[in-house]
């Protein structure tokens, strides 16, 4: 199913005297300075969103599709009304502290959004943690990071195609590629069939308002990769033209111990 909302093409900045950075900078400042007004705006839209959702689920035959639907419907407006909340708090609250994030709960949210959002004639395969996985993170952000990617796939992917998401435990030595410490990691990857892309676009994939898309905003792939590092973590891209593309989040694990004892 394709999403009613399409993203209108940001501000237009007059053209760089020196290079592409001073445009994108200037774009930049001009979608901050319209953020505040337009998140007020739009938050106030998701309260009505939230409203009629839950009304509506509550009328439904209980187990019915149609009420399966207005729950979808109600727990993603949950979610965005969450990631406004912390918009407008920016500059006033500090970020959402790292907790231990369950993999396989975050999976399975992100499995029922993706699959209503991706078109039906694409195959969407999740393969949960047979054994339960927690890595450092927030849970909120954690699903819009991987409904990011799932959604990124599901764009590049023609009918008829597929798209994965799973995730293990891996052990990483010293990655300078990566960027990262030796340690223990979740890696919780996403693979299409879809049509790849050629070096130059992957080499510029992840930066702020970046795309290829006539629609797109460029700001996707690089919120999943700045949620990556705000948890101690990494996004690593690989892509081949005609041979899919395969992102992966790298994040630190939490242990089970170091669960019991923030409980306790």
């Amino acid at each position: 199913m394709r999403s009613p909302i399409s993203a209108s093409p940001l501000p237009q900045a007059a053209p760089a005297a020196n290079d592409g950075q001073a445009s994108a900078a200037e774009r930049l400042d001009a979608l901050r300075r319209m953020s505040g007004a337009l998140t007020h705006d739009f938050n106030n839209l998701l309260g009505v969103i939230l409203s009629a959702n839950e009304r509506l689920a509550a009328e439904l035959a209980e187990g019915s599709e149609a009420q399966r639907l207005a729950l979808l419907a109600l727990e993603a407006a949950e979610r965005g009304a969450e990631l406004l909340r912390r918009t407008l708090a920016l500059g006033h609250e500090p970020a959402p502290e790292l907790d231990a994030v369950d993999c396989g709960e975050a999976m399975r949210t992100v499995r029922r959004m993706a699959r209503q959002a991706i078109a039906p004639d694409i195959r969407l395969k999740v393969c949960l943690p047979v054994q339960p996985l927690h890595c450092a993170g927030d849970r909120t952000g954690l699903e819009m990071a991987l409904l990011n990617l799932c959604l990124n796939a599901g764009h590049a992917t023609p009918a008829g195609g597929a798209i994965s998401l799973d995730a293990r435990q891996v052990r990483l030595d010293r990655s300078d590629r990566l960027g990262l410490a030796a340690g223990d990691y979740i890696a919780l990857t996403v693979r299409d069939t879809g049509a790849g892309m050629a070096p130059e676009i992957l080499a510029r994939a992840t930066d702020p308002l970046f795309t290829t898309k006539a629609t797109g905003t460029g700001l996707g792939l690089s919120s999943v990769r700045d949620f990556a590092a705000s948890a101690g973590g990494a996004l690593s891209l690989w892509s081949r033209e005609g041979h899919g593309t395969t992102a992966t989040l790298h994040l630190p694990v939490v242990a089970a111990n170091a669960l019991s004892a923030a409980a306790a």
